[in-house]
């Protein structure tokens, strides 16, 4: 059969040549011959007046940029008119142009895209009293009678299914000889549209996305529903969650038992090439493992921000999905577990006995994934707490060092104190002593004699300066022979107060030193006949009080060292029967109420214990006798907070979503919400 008009798939012959290979278009949206537009979503409350301008980001606006123009006269048309639905909202009508079009039961409102198949339009039925959005196949199809009874066939087979993650359809029929299908209408917006920036997704939001994915995959496939056309633009994410839908089946088929019939008609490239299985590119028959070739490649698209297979053309491309290996994973993105690198490439595998062969299967494995994810963020979030025995010892060290560090600045102050009082003492002994042998010479004037004295003494190296001056104030000898014969000159200093017998203490700074300054009188009968100056460097008593304060340091630091290994320690001893404490209660949450203790111990842990494992026993016989309480409880994975980027995308204004009620027991994965 020849291609539909305005479709943008290849021809091929009867031996599946291409006869002709026109060049893929730049937006995958458009590369679908049989594209049904997506409708699922709402339109924005805020868009221009075409209905299809800058400020539009429904999942209408995935069908390309270049449908939005006005369709074909007919192609976009409701039964009974020529001309569509004026793309204009309610409130801003245009000269002459109606608000809105009865067909049917429904009152038509807008049109909300048109792909190469059929026209969306949102609608209001009052039957069941909300918007939905309803398909009709073009005009142009209708006239062919195999295409008229597959889209009713196969519209009627979608609306059968009932889950979660797929878009429900409310109503199958015609109107007019035009086929049509009503769906809930969805707010949120399809992960196209969130990749088209051509960056990786968070982890963890694909993961949870594809489990989903999986889950209403293997809905279908155990319904006998191969979808064909699995690609973002047919994923919805709903607005603030994530959750998401499968969406458009308007491609999809029913298999039978017969096999043969059902296998896609030589000519026909239903689908999107660059999401297409390597048996879709070759008409050959499917199955739904070509569901989850397609699904690998929105997974590697996902995880990279780019598809594996890209060709200038359809016969490139289908080659390329037929024949060739995509780019490794680990070279687009090396931080990925290899567990979900794996599951990629078994998705991707050309053989379909080599994937995954069902989508529980394919659930199951990421379900393994995301527990691994989870695992690895509680560990995470461990490995940056404190252990209890590194705080214990922490704290007491820092404790000790404390009091250590105060007592060891209050002794060494103490006992630099009392080392100043002896080398005052000794001093102001040595200065008057000093004085005392040569009083007679300085009685007499006999100062060669004294000279020579203060020579010998300053050949000790033990005085920084002594000097002799008499009772005139005249230097008649000192350390330094330029002093003598001239007007004694005393530095100025800090006085340390007096001794017995009149000597005077100072400390001031000489020559860049500090020195110990001692003035003793010298006396003879008890009457003055000169002066002794005398200055001891400050120098060795500085040495010695460092010293001292080194020592006090190591004692410091030995005893704080010993403190904090001793109590750490201490506190693992500690922190051994918590870890079995925490292990046993690890063992209960698991389901595993058999499991005990079973360790005596004479202290309070002993005690914890036993109580622990009287504790597991009545839970154990609760569970034994029927409680219903006591089931093995289902883990739930933590909620997922999606990258900045993905809550800030555009959504579809409020519409009130509808759909599947029936429980499921793995929906937790679809209610997880998002917060930036």
């Amino acid at each position: 059969m020849s291609q539909p008009e305005g479709s943008n798939g290849r021809r091929m012959d009867s031996g599946g040549g291409a006869v002709e290979t026109p060049a893929l278009p730049s937006h995958d949206e458009d590369a679908t011959q049989i594209a049904p537009g997506n409708p699922f979503t709402s339109p924005p409350s805020s868009r221009s007046t075409s209905g299809f301008g800058p400020a539009t980001h429904s999942v209408a606006t995935s069908l390309g940029r270049s449908n939005a123009a006005a369709p074909p006269k007919g192609d976009a048309s409701l039964p009974g008119e020529q001309e569509h639905i004026p793309e204009t909202l309610p409130g801003h009508v245009e000269s002459g142009a109606p608000e809105a079009r009865q067909v049917g039961r429904y009152l038509i409102r807008e049109r909300l895209g048109r792909g190469g198949m059929a026209t969306v339009f949102k609608a209001h039925d009052p039957d069941i009293g909300r918007d939905v959005a309803i398909k009709f196949l073009h005009a142009t199809l209708c006239e062919d009678e195999q295409y008229r009874g597959r889209f009713l066939r196969e519209a009627r087979a979608a609306g059968g299914l009932s889950h979660p993650n797929i878009v429900t359809v409310h109503d199958v029929g015609e109107i007019e000889r035009r086929p049509y299908m009503a769906m809930e209408l969805l707010d949120g917006e399809p992960l196209s549209e969130m990749m088209q920036a051509g960056k990786p997704m968070p982890l963890r939001d694909m993961v949870i996305m594809g489990i989903q994915l999986a889950r209403a995959l293997d809905y279908a496939h155990s319904h006998r529903i191969v979808h064909r056309d699995i690609k973002p633009g047919n994923i919805v994410r709903l607005k603030g969650t994530n959750t998401i839908k499968v969406t458009d089946f308007g491609i999809a088929h029913m298999e039978s038992s017969g096999g043969a019939e059902q296998r896609t008609r030589v000519g026909d490239v239903l689908g999107t090439p660059q999401y297409m299985s390597p048996e879709q590119t070759q008409g050959e028959k499917l199955d739904g493992r070509s569901d989850l070739f397609s699904a690998g490649i929105m997974f590697y698209q996902m995880l990279t921000g780019q598809r594996p297979f890209q060709g200038d053309s359809l016969v490139a491309l289908a080659v390329k999905i037929a024949k060739e290996e995509p780019t490794p994973i680990e070279k687009l993105r090396p931080d990925l577990p290899s567990s979900l690198r794996r599951i990629v490439e078994r998705c991707l595998a050309k053989a379909p006995d080599r994937r995954f062969q069902t989508g529980a299967e394919l659930s199951d494995a990421l379900t393994r994934v995301l527990a691994e994810l989870d695992e690895a963020a509680r560990h995470n979030k461990r490995s940056r707490i404190m252990p209890l025995r590194v705080k214990w010892a922490a704290t007491m060290a820092l404790i000790v060092a404390v009091v250590m560090a105060l007592s060891a600045t209050l002794i060494t102050q103490r006992q630099y104190g009392a080392m100043m009082k002896q080398v005052t003492d000794y001093g102001a002994s040595l200065a008057r002593f000093i004085a005392a042998q040569n009083a007679v010479a300085a009685l007499s004037e006999d100062w060669p004699v004294v000279d020579v004295a203060v020579q010998e003494m300053m050949k000790t190296g033990d005085f920084h300066s002594v000097t002799v001056i008499d009772r005139d104030g005249i230097v008649r000898a000192a350390g330094d022979q330029a002093l003598v014969g001239k007007p004694y000159q005393p530095q100025r200093a800090e006085s340390l107060g007096t001794r017995d017998g009149g000597v005077s203490m100072s400390r001031s700074t000489s020559q860049g030193e500090r020195v110990l300054g001692f003035d003793a009188p010298i006396t003879f009968q008890g009457k003055s006949v000169g002066r002794v100056a005398l200055a001891l460097p400050e120098r060795p008593l500085v040495r010695v009080a460092r010293l001292s304060m080194g020592l006090m340091a190591v004692l410091v630091v030995v005893t704080v060292l010993a403190v904090a290994i001793a109590m750490y320690f201490v506190a693992n001893w500690f922190a051994r029967p918590i870890k079995v404490v925490s292990d046993a209660m690890g063992e209960i949450a698991k389901g595993r109420f058999e499991h005990r203790i079973e360790k005596q111990r004479k202290d309070e842990f002993g005690l914890l214990f036993s109580a622990f494992d009287r504790m597991a026993q009545a839970l154990h016989e609760a569970r034994a006798s029927g409680g219903a309480s006591m089931s093995l409880p289902t883990p739930t994975p933590a909620p997922l907070r999606p990258s900045n980027d993905a809550a800030a995308s555009p959504t579809a204004s409020s519409a009130k979503a509808t759909g599947s009620d029936a429980a499921d027991p793995t929906s937790d994965l679809a209610a997880n919400k998002p917060s930036t």
